[in-house]
This record gives structure tokens, C-alpha cells and sequence, in this order.
């Protein structure tokens, strides 16, 4: 059981071995073919090692690999099938996954043999490694292993090696039913703790600090059963993703929160601001109003812009131009990205076309099942203060018809008597 354990690290998704077996089964044989068929991808080789592993190796079973293994998926003939090629002790371990039509067992011989022989029959012509500048998941190939799998295939097979980044874009990033009902599940608890972390009961002003309200988070999401992969509380000026301080909450303040949770293998991303009213005070100063509504207004439109087709940064775009307009200046940053498995997962970013920053992942197309943060932030001189920002971001799945909110969404500024 010691060499099953990664699958259990890399998606903990349902209690029990064979859930999880089931989940990772189950995204191989009804997300990988359509992926491989949309980007035109013939053979994709994941090809791994101790040491050096390739993360993607864990979506298939092959993350605890000593010897070099690899794991092929190919679309010969109209069929798709699922190879794998082990060293003699790794090979139990595949056949345990029930994910491989086929576990093909080397000794003293080595791989080169088996794979050499597995390529020249299939003679695929797009062959997809996982090298990329852009995605980190997807560059999992070391430049030892790729140097002999040209060593193995030859100059001329390995002259149709594609980047198998936008293939990982597809499945990697999109999420099966009973996938987004969890992220859903999460999606709301988030919302609540959210709710709640911004009012009194759990902020006092003049008493409560940030590390306080962090602390407040932590344990209502231990109660959950889930854990908390990151948390930001920031009042005065802004301070990227900062922890929580001993900072005192005061009347006047904004309180922006940036938190997910981890749930059952699956990370949500929300982000609210909320208003500490001053004595006397029954709405916030006029500009706060203006700066939250028109992030609102920027949201709105990016989520009702959002649908399978869409680049990110087309969406992107949506937010800056609705920014600008309204007299400020767009984020130094994106205003989206896709979550799932981790907080920042894989697939379009949504983000501008800035290619020292984000390179191509902007140009990637929407899919069908990909669920996204969308976080159109807000920056803005205010008062003596210095540059504030007005946190917001909803948690999405596209579907067919467009973009659905995995929870309520915040319809106004959050105030704090």
C-alpha cells in the first residue's frame, strides 16, 4: 500500500481508496480522449523517475515511480488506450489503479526497448511531452529525460514533440459532475465563513486584531472537516498577500479578506471587504461606495462575458476597460485564474497580454467544466490612508450556456456597526 499513497496526496478527494480510484479513473477515461481529439495530440508521454518526478504522474498512479516509467495515452485507430511501461517492482502499484489497459514489465533490458518498439508501431505525429515555458504542471520533463527520449525515438520522431500544455489545460482543468458539487460544497462554506469573519461576531472595533479574525477563520474551518491553504486579512493600505497582523481593527477601517478552504481535495478562492462604520455613521464614505460598485459592476461583467470559447484575456480585458472608465487605473495584476485541485490550478489565466508575466496561458480557450476565481481588484489613493483596494472575487464553473456562481453572490459593500 506505501506506493499508492501519492494518489491519495495529490487529490484526497473521497475517504475511501477506492474513491479515490474511482475519481482518478474516471477523469482518464471521460475528460483525456476529448482533450487529446480537441488539440489534435496523437501519443502523450509522461514520462517520470524518482527524484525528479513529473507532478502530472500522480493524476495517473505513477508518482511514487523509481525506476524511469512511462505512462502513455494514445488515439490509434479511433480507440484510445492507457499504457504504462515499469521497472519489474513498480508495475503492482498501475495495475492496482485500474486505470491501464496494458502494464508492461522491464528488467535487465530497460525501457528503451519497449518504448522504442511501442512508438515505432503506433508512428503517432504529434507526440505531447511535458515541457512548457508558461506552465509550470505542465514542465514536469527534466532535460535528462528528454535527452533520452530523443536518445530512445530518434531526431526525426522526436522532431513531433508538442508542449503539452493546452492537452493539461483541458483535463487537468476541468472538472467531472460530482467534482464541481464538491467545489460547490466548499464554495459555499467559504462564502459563509466569509459572512460571518466580517461582522461581529467576530469583529469587535478598537479590540479585534487581524491575527484575531484569522484565527476566527482557521477554527470554523477546522469544524468543517476542511483546511485552510492560505488567508489574508489587510486593513489600511494595501499589502498583496500579506498574513494577518496584530493590526487593531478600528471604526473607519477597510477589512479586506482574501481565503479559501480545502475541502475534501478540492480549494475555493473568495475575497470580501467590508466597512467599520465611525460613530455616527450609518453607510460608508461615498468614495468607498463608488470604488466597491464599480468592482462589482466589473465582476458582473466578467462573468456574464465568461463561456466555453472565451480567452482570459478577452475576460481580463472586460475588467480594465470598466476600471478605467470609471476613472481608475486596471490591477498590476490579473483578475482571474482557475482553481480546483490547488488555489491556482490550471487552465486559461485570465490576465492581460503581458508575456514577461503571464506568457500564452492568456490566450487559452474556456472549456466546458473549468471552474475559475474571478477577482477584478480594485487600487486607489484614499485619503491619508495611502493606496487601499477594494477585495473582490467570486468563485465560477462555465457550463454550457456561460458562467454559474458556485455561491451566493455579495451584492453589496459588507458594513460593521
Amino acid at each position: 500500500m506505501r506506493r499508492l499513497v501519492p494518489l491519495l496526496t495529490a487529490f484526497s478527494i473521497l475517504p475511501s481508496w477506492g474513491a479515490n480510484l474511482t475519481i482518478l479513473r474516471e477523469r482518464v477515461e471521460k475528460l483525456l480522449p476529448s482533450a487529446m481529439e480537441t488539440h489534435s495530440v496523437d501519443l502523450w508521454i509522461v514520462f517520470t523517475r524518482e527524484e525528479s518526478k513529473d507532478p502530472l504522474s500522480d493524476d495517473f498512479g505513477g508518482g511514487d515511480a523509481v525506476a524511469r516509467m512511462a505512462l502513455l495515452f494514445d488515439r490509434a485507430d479511433g480507440r484510445f488506450r492507457k499504457t504504462a511501461i515499469a521497472a519489474s517492482y513498480d508495475v503492482t502499484p498501475l495495475e492496482e489503479t485500474g486505470i491501464f489497459d496494458e502494464v508492461v514489465s522491464y528488467r535487465s533490458e530497460g525501457i528503451k526497448p519497449h518504448l522504442k518498439q511501442f512508438v515505432e508501431d503506433l508512428d503517432p505525429q504529434r507526440i505531447a511531452v511535458n515541457t512548457s515555458r508558461d506552465m509550470p504542471i505542465a514542465d514536469g520533463l527534466t532535460a535528462g529525460m528528454r535527452a533520452y527520449l530523443i536518445e530512445v525515438l530518434g531526431e526525426e520522431v522526436s522532431g513531433r514533440f508538442v508542449s503539452s500544455e493546452p492537452l493539461v489545460a483541458s483535463f487537468r482543468g476541468r472538472r467531472l459532475p460530482e467534482e464541481v458539487e464538491t467545489l460547490r460544497e466548499a464554495a459555499r462554506h467559504t462564502d459563509t465563513l466569509l459572512r460571518d469573519a466580517l461582522s461581529r461576531l467576530a469583529i469587535t472595533p478598537g479590540v479585534t486584531t487581524e491575527r484575531d479574525v484569522g484565527d476566527y477563520l482557521r477554527r470554523r474551518t477546522a469544524m468543517l472537516g476542511a483546511t485552510v491553504p492560505f488567508i489574508s486579512v489587510v486593513t489600511g493600505p494595501s499589502r498583496g498577500h500579506a498574513d494577518p497582523s496584530d493590526r487593531v481593527i478600528r471604526r473607519g477601517d477597510l477589512v479586506r479578506i482574501d481565503f479559501g478552504i480545502t475541502l475534501r481535495g478540492y480549494s475555493t478562492d473568495l475575497q470580501r471587504t467590508a466597512y467599520i462604520l465611525r460613530t455616527g455613521e450609518d453607510r460608508a464614505p461615498e468614495e468607498i461606495r463608488k470604488m466597491w460598485k464599480t468592482a462589482r459592476r466589473a465582476a458582473d461583467l466578467q462573468i456574464a462575458a465568461m463561456r466555453p470559447g472565451v480567452t482570459g484575456v478577452e475576460i481580463d480585458a472586460i475588467a480594465r476597460k470598466t476600471l478605467v472608465e470609471a476613472g481608475y487605473e486596471g490591477p498590476p495584476h490579473g483578475t482571474g485564474h482557475p482553481i480546483g485541485f490547488v488555489v491556482h490550478d490550471v487552465g486559461p489565466l485570465i490576465c492581460p497580454d503581458w508575456p514577461e508575466r503571464y506568457g500564452t496561458t492568456v490566450f487559452l480557450k474556456m472549456e466546458e467544466g473549468q471552474t475559475f476565481a474571478v477577482e477584478p481588484i480594485l487600487y486607489a489613493p484614499y485619503k491619508d490612508v495611502g493606496e487601499i483596494h477594494i477585495g473582490l472575487e467570486e468563485d465560477v464553473v462555465i457550463t454550457a450556456q456561460g458562467a454559474e456562481l458556485l455561491h451566493e453572490p455579495l451584492t453589496d459593500l459588507i458594513l460593521i456597526r
